[in-house]
């Protein structure tokens, strides 16, 4: 594990205490070392954070660390996402959905495969998750807060995953969204019944400075890319590929390029914040095998031992004390 420090921390005298954020990073099956890092403070019981925000893939691997469910997100990665039926490019030339979110989140309500959404929402207590999706019209992100009732959260955690081109228009959320549109983004006007929302990735795909807009003075982001190659986020090219082959409409490309713009200016961010803020950001420690879509099941399992490492490594480098955190802990 790798993890980088954009700056030294806040040192001021300061009596309200700044809050710590999670920040989890999208990339499709790459999420796998994310569930690896989470499912290691989940065997520490390593929980002292305030704020999570989770983008697509990182907005799963978030619920599942929250209902501590340890070994869920790796479960579902390596089964469910490599299932003959969640993907299949050859659904697209027949107008339906490439990769099958439906089919997907309702293996999630079966027994066996349960989001225990009811522990989540209780060890969340009084903090808060944002669960981002980019609204198809406007483009903008939203982040938005699952109300503890499993459909709405499910729908969420659908919407902040469904890229274009492989989930078509999106996902409509409206009936929750109105209820949330004054608290998330300082509106009281209805979202139009027409909206659809989709990957959060797309406008949001780093949200560190949304993080520190929300008064996160150490941030914590654990990343699905290799260090060494930040230039765009994991799933970009997999995803132009796709779009070049198909010849789908402008439209795709234009995401594509509104998402590139966005990571780019996160990364500015990191790599130039503000003075009063701590940022670690967490890295595999050698270049991560498992892909968007298509990993065969020994990269994921060598990807989620390095998330294991990660988790570890950073707890030891961190909080070698463990009696520092165990108290935030709350099952």
């Amino acid at each position: 594990m790798k993890s980088q420090n954009s700056t030294t921390p806040h040192s001021g005298n300061n009596s309200v205490q700044p809050k710590v954020a999670l920040i989890a990073e999208g990339g499709g099956q790459r999420g796998i070392f994310t569930a690896g890092v989470l499912d290691a403070w989940l065997e520490q019981e390593y929980d002292p954070f305030d704020l999570f925000i989770g983008t697509s893939a990182g907005s799963q691997n978030l619920t599942s660390y929250l209902a501590r469910q340890k070994g869920y997100a790796k479960r579902l990665i390596r089964g469910l996402s490599r299932h003959k039926r969640f993907f299949q490019l050859g659904r697209g030339l027949m107008g339906k959905h490439i990769v099958d979110l439906d089919w997907y989140f309702d293996k999630t309500t079966e027994v066996n495969r349960a989001l225990d959404f009811k522990t989540a929402k209780a060890s969340l207590g009084d903090r808060e998750l944002l669960i981002t999706a980019t609204n198809a019209r406007d483009r903008k992100p939203y982040f938005l807060s699952p109300t503890g009732e499993g459909q709405q959260w499910r729908e969420l955690l659908k919407a902040s995953s469904a890229l274009p081109f492989l989930y078509k228009q999106g996902v409509k959320l409206t009936p929750w969204l109105n209820a949330l549109a004054a608290n998330e983004l300082g509106k009281t006007e209805i979202q139009s019944e027409s909206d659809f929302y989709l990957d959060g990735g797309l406008a949001a795909p780093l949200p560190v400075r949304e993080a520190y807009n929300r008064g996160a003075r150490k941030i914590v982001v654990i990343r699905t890319v290799d260090e060494a190659f930040q230039a765009q986020s994991a799933w970009i090219s997999k995803l132009k590929s796709f779009v070049e082959v198909s010849g789908y409409c402008p439209k795709t490309i234009d995401y594509l390029l509104q998402h590139e713009q966005a990571y780019e200016d996160e990364l500015a961010f990191i790599a130039n914040p503000p003075k009063d803020v701590e940022i670690i950001q967490i890295f595999a420690n050698q270049k991560l095998y498992s892909k968007l879509l298509g990993s065969s099941n020994d990269d994921l399992r060598f990807d989620y031992k390095l998330g294991l490492a990660a988790g570890n490594n950073y707890l030891k480098n961190h909080h070698p004390d463990q009696d520092d955190y165990k108290h935030s802990y709350i099952a």
